[in-house]
């Protein structure tokens, strides 16, 4: 019986690979199999998180999303953009927030295994999905859903539509450049090294001669800049919030600190792509004169391959450098889509059937897994807590609630405390209210239009805020008295708050909250 099943198995993952290399089923094979790889890392997701709440930089984007803008003070505007679009078809709930985070890296593999099979093609472009699928920035990473994991299929697109532009030099192709390169420089300004790369693959391409005297690099740039515009007008008149918030954050404190954050970078992506690195080596056994042609191809057909590769990846090393910025790894989540390309696509590479089978078939093991392990891991972060205090988010909105409606008949329009807590929060209170960000932080000051650009003095008068600290947190609690001193009389009370789950219990942690009323 195990012998029969386990032939039964290997038909099926034949079929599927036979599938995947046929050139007149292979897109709707593909797009079957990353419809199901979506399902079930959203459903991976929703239990594995059903301890926890919302990530804050999730709700962060929600929060921006009420507050619409041409930029905000992390990053542009296009990421807040399409959570605005998918809440107003979705609910605004945990499981929907899986689910597009699911959809966006899932939608990154498929558009890989499109751009892959410009130098790839049968059974090494079948290998596509499924290297990529064991990369953690596709699945266990991707399911937070930020602006690293939304830059993936964006970078994908952008790659793929110029490449087709540099081939063609077809009207339909440049505008899909541009508009592609636009939504990720306006998701985020790390998609500059995409654009640095693309205008080094054109310069060394055989074929930059004709495409720069076509219409098509022009158009590209016309359109990019044109979908810019509105957004540089607004960094120019709000003196560039991204680019003050970079240098408060992220600039290195001394050689060793950034010594120390160039070997995280350098290490941490190693790390990311190694299963996938240790499969190919195991499962396909390169020699050594292979793995040199494959990684640094000069030959014209597969140079931009390299070029595109391993351009966003060196390049930001020498900025960091000269402007002492550091790097971490989790910033290269759109870098590896080429990856399939880098280990497979010299001739000296051979990728056999039963290969591509083995290999579709440990992956596949791997995913569900996964997914018989959720409630495991959704235990896990019950008996031993997660940071941010992401376990108690929700039942903190609910005791605001309670604090608020005890205080006012008035809407809740602001919630304030730290970062993590306050953003979280305001995810689940039925107000749907802003934010005043960083509160209690002590690197930035009260008020500040850096980080809070719609809460002022005259707003929390008018519309009153609702302010929630950590009991342990001395910082908070000093903000608090000072902006509960200023405003009318409200309520103050300390709760003690505990995550139960599946009739479990998590630790239980004391939070203070604090309301100020509207002015009369």
């Amino acid at each position: 019986m195990p012998g029969a099943m386990l032939d039964r198995l290997w038909l099926a993952f034949s079929g599927l690979i036979d599938g995947l290399c046929d050139p007149k089923r292979r897109r709707r094979v593909a797009l079957a199999l990353i419809c199901a790889y979506a399902v079930a890392w959203t459903l991976y997701g929703v239990i594995s998180k059903s301890s926890q709440d919302i990530n804050a930089d999730m709700a962060e984007q929600v929060i921006w999303a009420r507050n619409l803008a041409l930029g905000y003070p992390k990053h542009p505007p296009f990421l807040t953009y399409v959570v605005k679009l998918w809440f107003l078809i979705f609910p605004l709930t945990d499981w929907a927030f899986t689910l597009l985070a699911a959809a966006t890296v899932s939608a990154g593999i498929y558009l890989a295994f499109e751009l892959c099979g410009i130098w790839l093609d049968g059974e090494k472009r079948a290998a596509t999905p499924f290297l990529l699928a064991v990369i953690p920035f596709y699945n266990f990473l991707g399911l937070k859903f930020d602006h690293n994991s939304a830059l993936i299929p964006l970078w994908v697109l952008t790659m793929l539509a110029f490449m087709r532009s540099l081939e063609t030099r077809g009207v339909r192709w440049a505008v899909t450049t541009g508009l592609a390169a636009a939504a990720a420089m306006l998701t985020k300004y790390w998609s500059g090294f995409l654009l640095a790369a693309m205008a080094i693959t054109a310069l060394l391409d055989r074929r930059r001669n004709d495409y720069l005297r076509s219409d098509a690099p022009w158009l590209t740039a016309f359109i990019l800049l044109l979908a810019l515009q509105p957004h540089l007008a607004w960094l120019v008149h709000e003196y560039f919030p991204p680019l003050t918030y970079v240098t408060q954050e992220r600039m290195a404190n001394s050689a060793s600190d950034f010594a120390n954050s160039l070997f995280e970078f350098v290490g941490g992506t190693i790390g990311y792509a190694s299963v996938a690195l240790g499969l190919a080596l195991v499962l396909i056994q390169p020699s050594i004169r292979a793995v040199r042609d494959s990684w640094f191809a000069s030959e014209p057909t597969r140079r931009a391959a390299t070029l595109l590769f391993w351009t966003p990846l060196l390049l930001p090393v020498i900025v960091a450098f000269v402007l002492r910025i550091n790097l971490i790894s989790i910033w290269n989540s759109p870098s590896l889509s080429l990856l399939p390309v880098m280990m497979l696509a010299s001739p000296l590479v051979v990728v056999s059937r039963t290969t591509l089978v083995r290999l579709a078939a440990i992956v596949t093991v791997i995913t569900l897994t996964a997914v018989v392990i959720s409630p495991l891991v959704a235990l896990t972060i019950l008996e031993t807590g997660i940071e941010n205090d992401a376990a108690y988010t929700r039942l903190a909105a609910a005791a605001i609630q309670r604090e608020w409606r005890q205080t006012t008949d008035a809407p809740l329009r602001l919630v304030a405390g730290p970062f993590t807590l306050a953003d979280s929060a305001a995810f689940y209170l039925t107000d749907r209210p802003s934010t005043f960000a960083d509160f209690g932080n002590i690197k930035y000051s009260s008020f500040s239009r850096n980080l809070s650009p719609w809460v002022n003095k005259t707003r929390i008068a008018r519309e009153g805020i609702a302010i929630i600290c950590q009991a342990a947190d001395d910082l908070c609690l000093k903000e608090m008295d000072q902006l509960t001193a200023a405003g009318p009389s409200g309520r103050r009370s300390e709760v003690t708050l505990t995550r139960h789950w599946l009739g479990l219990e998590g630790s239980a942690r004391r939070f203070v909250i604090a309301t100020v009323p509207p002015a009369s």
